[in-house]
């Protein structure tokens, strides 16, 4: 089979391009791919290499705005009448406030019926509404994944190590949070927490703006230790934790299903998450994963999680979802449309 990868294909240092290298890597042991990078859409030379690949499947992981659709159904006229498919992994219809991208996309949503694709693959149930009410071909399915084989608990031993090389103090009780550290992520939660002396909050992401350089400080002044930037051998910074909170509400914070909460349940870490996106779709609550609806909660959990009172089993949870499995049911998928 063809596929066409349609993605950024620069640093995995955001979901889908980590997203986009794993699917290329494990599609490619069994189909013929072609690594489309966005980027370079502004060239001849992409629109002549997707052309020439005569692909069979187009399936596009950026996002799955308009101008998404727009670039889909404009590959597809050029090809041989591949079949085409759209994951959108958050809903990109929000009003202003969101920001310009989104304001523009709920704007121009009405043109999505004229440019629909032959799926659209969402990871939550209010993405797939929002779909299926301008028409689309609509399909429940996780392409979040997880490498189960890199994202491990590690022994006792193993733990003070990193620890130690990360220059974490080894008698704290440590509380990961991985991604960008907005507002909108709702991270200022995680100062009330570092507030208790027992407690290190360790927050890694990215802090390119003002707006999100001020969240960090604040952060750092109550005590968090901040990791800005890309950090090639994140699975070491999972295994020196404790727990992982993931505090997040606003819809544009993550994409629905967080890698991270996947990524730290595959260390086998107990998790306390929002009940954000897809994650109460695909997962049970229990065996270390709790369910909060508020700061008041996490504080609660945390509580017994941190006095030993958890008898965590989140990988098992979470092995289902790893790309090898992913990537199966999406070739199945393929399959299914052509």
């Amino acid at each position: 089979m063809r596929i066409c990868l349609v993605a950024d294909y620069s640093t995995p240092d955001e979901a889908r391009k980590v997203i986009a290298h794993n699917l290329h890597r494990e599609l490619s042991k069994n189909q013929e791919v072609l690594k489309a990078d966005i980027r370079n859409i502004s060239s001849v030379s992409f629109w002549e290499r997707v052309r020439e690949f005569e692909p069979q499947v187009i399936h596009y992981i950026p996002g799955a705005s308009p101008l998404s659709f727009a670039i889909t159904k404009t590959m597809k006229i050029l090809s041989t009448k591949p079949k085409t498919i759209m994951s959108s992994m958050l809903s990109p219809f929000h009003k202003p406030f969101h920001g310009f991208y989104y304001f523009l996309s709920y704007l121009t949503r009405w043109t999505i019926p004229f440019m629909k694709t032959d799926l659209v693959i969402a990871q939550s149930e209010d993405t797939e509404k929002a779909f299926k009410k301008l028409g689309c071909n609509v399909k429940f399915m996780v392409c979040s994944g997880v490498d189960v084989k890199r994202f491990v608990p590690v022994s006792g031993k193993r733990k003070e190590e990193l620890r130690e090389k990360y220059g974490i103090d080894h008698e704290k009780f440590v509380i990961l949070h991985v991604g960008s550290i907005r507002k909108w992520r709702n991270v200022e939660i995680l100062k009330e927490l570092q507030s208790h002396p027992d407690l290190q909050v360790l927050v890694v992401g990215r802090t390119s703006t003002r707006l999100e350089k001020e969240v960090a400080l604040e952060l750092e002044k109550m005590g968090c230790k901040i990791i800005n930037g890309y950090v090639p051998k994140i699975e070491e910074i999972y295994a020196l934790s404790d727990c992982y909170v993931f505090p997040t509400t606003d819809p544009v914070g993550s994409i629905d299903i967080p890698l991270s909460v996947l990524e730290a349940m595959s260390t086998n870490l107990p998790a306390i998450s929002t009940r954000f996106g897809g994650l109460p779709t695909i997962f049970k609550e229990g065996g270390g994963l709790f369910f909060v609806e508020n700061k008041e909660n996490i504080y609660k959990v945390m509580e017994d999680v941190k006095n030993g009172g958890v008898d965590a089993k989140t990988r098992e949870k979470v092995l289902q979802y790893s790309w090898d499995n992913i990537t199966k049911r999406l070739e199945r998928i393929y399959n299914e449309l052509l």
